[in-house]
């Protein structure tokens, strides 16, 4: 996750730093994306919640494979997209930091700052939802190697 963000953040800046450079407006971030991030944030939680509470034999009910495979898939792609949004609205951050006297960059920098530090969130978020879905090793799962034979070698 960290290349990731890290490669994210090198290639938003570099790419914005040239498109500004032509004379063109870095892309706006509205408080919406913000929103979004967040929200998803919170799905994948809830969605981690419920095979968390089933694993510390806190749910009734057991949750469908589809469900927790969902939820899993979810969490890895939280992980791993969280990381490059990261990157990307830092880039914004760190291109609009050089020129604050603009109204409209300032407005870049806060809301890019606040959508890298959600991203950043939802990245932590798919990354304990994994935790919560790990399946632990059985005791009995150390006799076998994989090759059919149980016995000692």
């Amino acid at each position: 996750m960290a290349v990731t963000t890290a490669v994210a953040l090198v290639l938003s800046y570099v790419l914005l730093r040239v498109w500004s450079g032509y004379g063109n407006a870095i892309p706006e971030i509205t408080w919406f994306t913000v929103a979004v991030i967040v929200l998803i944030g919170a799905l994948v939680l809830a969605g981690g919640w419920q095979i968390r509470s089933y694993r510390q034999h806190r749910a009734t009910r057991m949750p469908s494979p589809q469900v927790a495979r969902r939820t899993v898939v979810s969490a890895q792609a939280s992980a791993l997209v969280g990381g490059a949004l990261a990157g990307w609205y830092g880039g914004h951050v760190g291109v609009a930091l050089s020129n604050l006297d603009s109204d409209r960059l300032r407005q870049v920098a806060l809301v890019g700052a606040v959508a890298a530090i959600a991203s950043f969130g939802l990245s932590a978020v798919g990354l304990v939802v994994q935790s919560w879905c790990r399946i632990d090793d059985d005791d009995d799962d150390d006799d076998h190697r994989g090759d059919g034979d149980p016995s000692p070698a």
